[in-house]
């Protein structure tokens, strides 16, 4: 039984200046201007008219109606309605806000908690179709192998555990060698499905180039638009990490692809009802042994 989802927008209340932060490193240089310029001085965006806002960024009309197009805006009327409306939300306090070792216990906690919240937010904002195109090539899926190195492994076996549960036939193994040899195996009705921040392990880039080979479907949970992974992923799923960090650890990468995991697990669920509840009871009742 295949359960149908309503089609809805997925809106977030500062969705234009979600998607500008995160096409920030792929825009142009003088589309770059007008990005952080918006960034920087939304208030004032509001104010100037077209010609207005090229002169004061250094940039022209034209670089200025790309910048909106990339947004998936018409032109730059539609980037003025957009963002009067965002602004009129007042956004989370903390957001953005560097963790400080001298800050009061209870002053981290706060913008710990924040900044994953306001990750989420953004991620949701960004990845509406894309997971819905994920969850389609999962329904269909003869095999999911997860690939991931270092913490970003602890996300698969998450999601290799959940789909288990389901009765899918899905892989995990953190080794490097296993990682290529099951790439390599892999055939045209399965799915290869990375988790890296960075879009640039060089073990998983390998994996997933190896899987793209053997016509498997490829999808991935990654940062950056522009990375090696991009390149060889058939659906790319963003997280929107705040650039928050602690040395050069960044807080809440692994909430965003963790909650993207437990959507599509859900959805999995939700879409194929019958089938799947069936074996997640078997398997509930397998695992009551280990519980006293």
């Amino acid at each position: 039984m295949m359960a149908d989802f309503p089609e809805r927008e997925i809106k977030n209340p500062h969705e234009t200046l979600v998607k500008t932060r995160f096409l920030l490193p792929s825009l142009t240089k003088s589309e770059k201007k007008v990005a952080v310029f918006l960034l920087e001085k939304p208030d004032m965006v509001l104010e100037l008219t077209l010609a207005q806002l090229a002169n004061a960024t250094g940039s022209s009309q034209a670089s200025v109606l790309r910048f909106c197009q990339k947004l998936g805006l018409e032109g730059f009327s539609e980037l003025k309605l957009h963002l009067s409306k965002e602004l009129s939300v007042k956004p989370l306090s903390l957001a953005g806000e560097e963790v400080n070792l001298d800050d009061s216990f209870v002053g981290i906690m706060e913008k710990v908690f924040q900044i994953n919240i306001q990750t989420l937010k953004d991620t949701l904002a960004l990845n509406a179709q894309n997971c819905e195109e994920a969850l389609n090539a999962l329904l269909s899926a003869s095999r999911v192998v997860f690939f991931g190195m270092g913490d970003a492994i602890i996300p698969c076996y998450f999601a290799d555990i959940k789909f288990k549960r389901l009765g899918i036939n899905s892989q995990v193994h953190s080794d490097p060698d296993l990682q290529l040899t099951m790439a390599s195996l892999l055939q045209p009705k399965d799915v290869a499905f990375a988790v890296s921040h960075s879009g640039r392990s060089r073990t998983i880039v390998e994996a997933m180039r190896l899987a793209k080979e053997r016509k498997a479907t490829t999808i991935s949970i990654t940062k950056y638009e522009k990375s090696p992974l991009t390149k060889v992923s058939d659906i790319t799923i963003f997280t929107a990490t705040v650039d928050t960090t602690l040395g050069k650890e960044i807080i809440a990468r692994r909430v965003a692809e963790q909650a993207i995991l437990e959507s599509l697990y859900l959805g999995l669920l939700a879409k194929k009802r019958q089938q799947y509840q069936e074996n997640l009871k078997i398997t509930t009742e397998a695992i009551r042994f280990n519980k006293i």
